[in-house]
């Protein structure tokens, strides 16, 4: 499936994310309480601008080198002199800006997802193997308690699954890897997976927006999703991890090899930025014979069949394998694998409640979801003008096969409150009210059920029509919409596995817009990224703006999957984007006439070295241990838990 193919490769290494933190705050959206100081590193206790107000939103790879592929016939090789392919590196574009990490809103900022990123599996010297262009998909399997000790975002990880379209290939290149690659995939596509963990947001640190990243790379089939495994889903008892802390993963059983492959990239707990897995004993990949086994049950050789241990406990296991575990399957595990679950034992010398000749066989420590179920909705985030539609694809499976005439039920999570904040007190605390999201309800609009086809999807149209500015000073609302087949329980999916939908407020077409209508939007921009005053335009001002109107137009009418369209947060809706260009196309006489005679950009603010020279050694206080998204994702469970 994908990625979970004989056919692939592993890569491992570093990335960057260097995004602006000013947004994390959606208080700092209203330009009428909007301070300064709100682009200022955060000290003590206020958070001001957070931990990188200067940032750039870019998004790369940095030093990321192939570590081994293997081959249709199960085989494999980590040895260059055997495939040319291997120690390769994977990169992002050479002749442009880096890709930009983009959330759809700061009321959700728990689907983050790479624009303009471009792939590229090179050498350095002669033309790349392939390249192509990542399409647009969120994270996915976001947890926050995999990392040692600090947590928050630091001990954050998740996984990044989408396409590498609009693929170029070199002919030239002698690897067999890459004549199977080529040969394999259905589409002009390959899959693609990273997981990301070690993430550091410490500015003290050498490291500072870097983390690790470990992925795979293989065919694409048509048909497919782009965004998930619709494969073997196992998942915790609880709502993030399992007994022993594990997470969410997926597994594919390929019939035609005969193999099983589990993605454990983004399963294990960490003792390390670089990924070494936790110990939590000998770990067995097996099948229940006893669908009825729950979590933490010992099993016996009655009640399981095993299939292979897992070499988890190598430290370098996951940079060398992507954390992909391929095993082969006998004739026998393949037919009880059809429609039994799957599980991941671990091994202890005595075991609770067995004895005889299977002490000590294991525990379940993480199982496929009962029944085998699984429902996934794609695309998983959506942006629309409003009034406007858009589709969304709800895929159903059961043990990886496709789930036909399964009701889906859907439902909105209604009015969410005390999303998107921050500091509720101390100097510098933000003035603004937090809007509500997910209301009024009746702006966003779907069937309450939908049943899918023989191919088990199910496309459903969803409609939005104009919230009529509900949050005020913030564009459109935010609407969040849950969906399950009969059966499945809350642990069955991941916490924060939603549609979300963004609905932007309908805009009057305006032939001849003045500042006053572009003004407040452009403002807010300028505002929230602090690094195009210091380097670009100061988009408060419309001499900076009318100084630097052709670059502005060129951003503005770039596509947003473009690295460079302005503005890098994707949530400029299609009607304040016309304003602006139309403003642009006729900026008034005296406002041109007066741009030659000012400063194209602001008065420009500290750099982050700057400022924290200014303010003294860390101990005095720069750093505020604030995790962005760990600070909304707590929001979001208490809201759901009714403030508890």
């Amino acid at each position: 499936m994908s990625y979970l193919h004989p056919v692939r490769l592993a890569f491992a290494g570093l990335f960057q994310a260097d995004m602006s933190t000013v947004n994390n705050d959606v208080r700092h959206y209203d330009n009428a309480s909007f301070e300064p100081v709100f682009q200022d590193l955060q000290k003590g206790p206020s958070w001001n601008g957070w931990w990188n107000p200067n940032g750039s939103g870019a998004f790369r790879f940095v030093g990321c080198k192939v570590t081994a592929v293997w081959y249709g016939d199960g085989t494999s090789t980590s040895d260059p002199a055997e495939d040319p392919v291997v120690g390769m590196t994977i990169t992002g574009a050479d002749a442009r800006t880096a890709g930009k990490l983009v959330d759809i809103d700061p009321q959700w900022q728990l689907a983050s997802a790479p624009w303009g990123l471009k792939v590229r599996l090179t050498d350095g010297n002669g033309p790349d193997v392939f390249s192509g262009s990542y399409l647009p998909n969120a994270f996915r399997d976001l947890w926050f308690s995999r990392g040692p000790a600090k947590g928050g975002d630091g001990a954050a990880s998740s996984t990044f699954q989408s396409v590498i379209e609009g693929l170029s290939w070199n002919a030239g290149v002698d690897s067999r890897f890459a004549r199977e690659l080529q040969a394999t995939t259905t589409a002009d596509a390959l899959s693609i997976r990273m997981a990301t963990f070690g993430y550091v947001d410490d500015i003290t640190d050498p490291m500072f927006t870097l983390g690790t990243m470990i992925g795979c790379i293989g065919p694409y089939l048509e048909g497919e999703p782009t965004s998930f495994v619709r494969g073997r889903r196992f998942v915790p008892a609880g709502p993030f991890t399992s007994w022993n802390g594990m997470t969410y993963f997926s597994g594919h059983v390929d019939t035609a090899s005969s193999t099983l492959l589990l993605d454990l990239s983004n399963a294990f707990a960490i003792t390390d930025r670089m990924g070494t897995p936790n110990d939590i004993g000998d770990a067995t990949i097996g099948i229940l014979r006893d669908p009825m086994l729950t979590e933490n049950m010992p099993v016996s050789s009655a009640t399981f069949l095993a299939i292979a241990d897992v070499p988890y406990k190598d430290p370098n296991w996951l940079a060398r394998t992507g954390g992909v575990f391929a095993t082969p399957l006998t004739a026998e595990q393949l037919q009880l694998a059809a429609d039994h679950p799957l599980a991941l034992v671990t091994k202890a010398p005595v075991n609770p409640g067995v004895t005889g000749d299977d002490l000590g066989t294991g525990l379940v420590a993480i199982r496929e979801a009962a029944d085998g179920l699984l429902i996934e909705a794609e695309p998983a985030v959506h942006r629309i003008d409003a009034p406007g539609t858009s589709s969304v694809a709800f895929i159903a499976s059961r043990y990886g096969v496709p789930l036909a005439n399964a009701t889906v039920t859907l439902t909105q999570t209604g009015k969410v409150e005390g999303q998107g904040g921050g500091q509720t007190s101390g100097p510098n605390t933000p003035t603004a009210p937090i809007p509500d999201m997910g209301v009024p309800t009746e702006a966003f609009v779907f069937p309450p059920t939908t049943t899918t086809d023989d191919t088990g999807v199910a496309i459903v149209q969803i409609e939005g029509k104009d919230p009529g500015n509900p949050r005020g000073y913030i564009d459109g609302q935010v609407y969040l919409m849950d969906f399950r087949v009969e059966g499945m329980t809350n642990p069955t999916r991941q916490p924060f596995d939603f549609v979300v939908v963004h609905i932007r407020d309908a805009v009057e077409p305006n032939p001849n817009p003045t500042w006053d209508d572009v003004g407040p939007i452009l403002t807010q921009y300028g505002n929230l990224y602090p690094l195009m005053d210091s380097q670009i335009v100061n988009l408060r001002d419309p001499v900076s703006v009318a100084a630097n109107k052709d670059v502005l137009e060129l951003v503005f009418n770039l596509d947003p999957s473009d690295s460079n369209y302005m503005p890098v947060t994707r949530d400029l809706s299609a009607g304040k984007r016309d304003l602006i260009l139309r403003w642009l196309a006729n900026v008034p006489d005296t406002v041109e006439a007066a741009a030659p005679r000012r400063a194209a950009a602001a008065q420009a603010r500290p750099s982050p070295a700057a400022q924290l020279e200014q303010a003294g050694p860390a101990a005095d206080g720069i750093h505020v241990d604030v995790d962005s998204k760990q600070v909304f994702a707590d929001n979001f469970l208490r809201a759901l838990r009714g403030g508890r």
